[in-house]
């Protein structure tokens, strides 16, 4: 007999915490995770040019390098005597090329419009320009990227044109509104479309949508999946996923579409997993959802605020395993940020991790 109310209740709430923890273990074959690929990590610990920085997208070329794409990012900043980098960054936006037989071959392309940022579209103050997921078509490269207001807030979205003759940016193609959605979380080109994949809040969550369009030509009309079928119209869009989470990538490995999302983390000592889902087409639906990693980036005890699980399968090693990296922002407010105005690079820095693919499903 409980004692007291309170006690009922909270003999009650464990009760339910025991059923709901025991009705959701992951299938035994999925016990097994991914490893720390402590090389690939090292290659994003420079010391000139771009330094540290978030986002991590990448594009793979035909031309043997890859296209990173990265948020606000530390550019010529780092002190070798200290081994530190000022609290503040430099741009809101930066790109490096590296190669992809020896990714130890990088280039940070230089800023446009004057300064350091990549990708500048106007003048207009508090404006910034934040690059996602992107392609290549031919000769060009093209990049989503979203105009934000102030640095948070998502105001209108381009595709930009890079020219890999040069790695010059060629200009924006502006993208019409789509009832709030923010493109692109991610692109899986086909031979005749690109599914281009992106969010809107739902509540403490995300929506996530796909749309598409022809593969040689993203000016032609637009289709949207409206949970059935492929519409020409926006406002038949339809969620095909829903998660709590801002985090969403996906890519085809063989024939199979996986989708990677990080467990919710705003701080320090939050979320800790990363997880895959996979499905037969495109639109889904996703299934077999499960943790394909926990992190393990402690710092006195503390996991840091982290984001961002990107897919790379252009860096293929030959054994049958997925390239992800992960972003991690500080261990605020458990640890401070930085001491003197200064801070360790290495704790805003992406880091990655190698998942067979059979642990991602076992009909890769």
């Amino acid at each position: 007999m409980c004692r007291s109310i309170r006690a009922c209740l909270n003999f009650v709430l464990l009760l339910l915490l025991t059923v709901f923890t025991s009705c959701h273990k992951d299938p035994p074959v999925f016990k097994r995770m991914g490893y720390k690929d402590t090389v690939f990590t090292n290659y994003f610990k420079r010391t000139t040019g771009w330094v540290a920085g978030d986002g991590a997208y990448s594009v793979g070329l035909s031309n043997g390098q890859s296209l990173w794409l990265f948020g606000d990012s530390y550019i010529d900043s780092y002190d070798s005597a200290t081994k530190t980098v000022p609290w503040l960054f430099q741009v809101h936006n930066a790109a490096l090329l590296m190669g992809l037989q020896n990714p130890g071959n990088q280039l940070t392309l230089p800023g446009n419009q004057g300064g350091k940022n990549y990708f500048v579209h106007g003048n207009e103050p508090g404006y910034t320009m934040w690059p996602g997921a992107g392609y290549q078509d031919g000769d060009t490269a093209f990049v989503f990227v979203s105009k934000l207001w102030n640095g948070l807030h998502p105001d209108s979205f381009f595709i930009a044109k890079i020219l890999l003759k040069d790695y010059s940016l060629r200009g924006f193609a502006p993208i019409p509104a789509l009832n709030g959605i923010s493109v692109a979380s991610a692109i899986v080109r086909e031979s005749d479309y690109c599914y281009v994949y992106g969010i809107r809040k739902n509540g403490y969550g995300n929506d996530l949508f796909v749309m598409r369009f022809p593969a040689h030509d993203f000016y032609k009309s637009w289709e949207y999946f409206d949970g059935n079928s492929w519409e020409k119209s926006v406002n038949n869009i339809r969620p095909i996923h829903n998660e709590f989470t801002a985090s969403f990538n996906v890519c085809k490995i063989k024939n199979k579409y996986v989708l990677i999302t990080t467990e919710f983390s705003v701080g320090c000592d939050q979320g800790k997993n990363i997880y895959v889902a996979v499905s037969d087409r495109p639109e889904g639906p996703f299934s077999n959802q499960h943790s394909i990693w926990e992190l393990d980036d402690y710092l006195h005890g503390h996991l840091p605020f982290f984001y961002l699980a990107n897919p790379h399968p252009e860096y293929d090693n030959g054994k049958q395993e997925l390239l992800i990296t992960y972003c991690i922002n500080t261990y605020a407010p458990c640890l401070p940020p930085y001491t003197n105005g200064r801070m360790d690079p290495d704790i805003y820095r992406p880091k990655a991790i190698r998942v067979p693919y059979k642990y991602i499903d076992p009909g890769l």
